[in-house]
């Protein structure tokens, strides 16, 4: 019998556990914890936050022991990252006996980077909670990566829903991205463009094999975050393919994508199921440096 491992994203919006084989994923599974609710407003995370993301991070490791697991590895980004109190986070994991290893945000850039490439030059999109990461390169490596402190819950806690406020706040961080190298293909990778195809192919039941690799449009992407923008908060449960963890973020998360595909002068960009998760563990097994 081969390895199996579990790898654990301790994310600012959800905690999402990947089994492997350390070739082939087997299966992901994800909870919204919503770990950076506030973080941009106190600067600390939140007792509560801590408390929910820890217990489903605890019990995703149940799980992975429950699978046969031979090695549980766990790793967060940028809301442990910039708390004051990201520490107190990274010892409540320890008191469960999850080690947490918590990323610099080039480091970020670079797991997205290889977890979602496939070829050719490649710019690889990652929208998460409170930081959006951009990677460029092609199969010599990595060019260029950078994370800015912008995202779905970031900009739920500045601007709410207010249109104009997050056009604004979106344009004015990614002109951050500063001279970008030029590339062939715009990939997404998270939860952002992965609901947006949710959402555009009305699917009842969540479909990795739909979801990975399907194209979106610079137009449909600001046509269906304001589809979204249009229904109230309590009735965008009956949006088909929309979870309702995401109701209130993905307008914010989707206007930053096309502000993101403008800067970049993308038209398109292809969702990809494959993402840090996978470029974690090609680290942790040395298939890249």
């Amino acid at each position: 019998m081969g390895m199996k491992y579990a790898v654990i994203d301790i994310g600012s919006n959800s905690v999402r556990l990947m089994l492997s084989d350390g070739a082939v994923t087997l299966g992901k599974r994800i909870e919204s914890t919503r770990l950076s609710e506030g973080l941009s407003l106190s600067g600390a995370l939140s007792a509560d936050a801590i408390e929910r993301t820890a217990r489903a991070v605890a019990n995703f490791a149940k799980e992975a022991t429950a699978e046969r697991c031979d090695v549980v590895y766990a790793f967060a980004t940028e809301a442990v990252r910039s708390a004051s109190n990201g520490a107190e986070f990274v010892a409540r994991c320890a008191r469960d006996g999850v080690k947490v290893d918590v990323l610099p945000g080039g480091d970020e850039a670079k797991l997205g980077f290889w977890g979602a490439y496939s070829g050719g030059r490649q710019a690889v999109l990652d929208i998460g909670g409170a930081s959006t990461e951009l990677a460029v390169g092609d199969e010599c490596g990595l060019e260029y990566g950078k994370s800015l402190h912008i995202g779905s819950v970031r900009i739920r806690d500045l601007c709410g829903e207010d249109i104009a406020a997050i056009k604004s706040l979106a344009a004015s961080t990614v002109k951050q991205y500063g001279a970008v190298p030029t590339f062939d293909k715009l990939i997404s990778i998270g939860g952002t463009g992965s609901t947006l195809v949710s959402v555009d192919k009305a699917m009842k039941v969540y479909d990795t094999t739909r979801v990975h690799g399907a194209v979106l449009t610079r137009a449909r992407v600001e046509e269906i975050a304001m589809q979204i923008h249009s229904v109230p908060m309590d009735e965008r449960e009956k949006i088909v393919g929309l979870p309702p963890k995401r109701k209130d973020v993905v307008v914010g998360a989707a206007l930053l994508m096309c502000e993101v595909m403008d800067f970049l002068g993308a038209k398109e960009i292809t969702v990809s199921e494959s993402d840090n998760q996978e470029g974690y563990l090609k680290l942790k097994l040395g298939q890249i440096s």
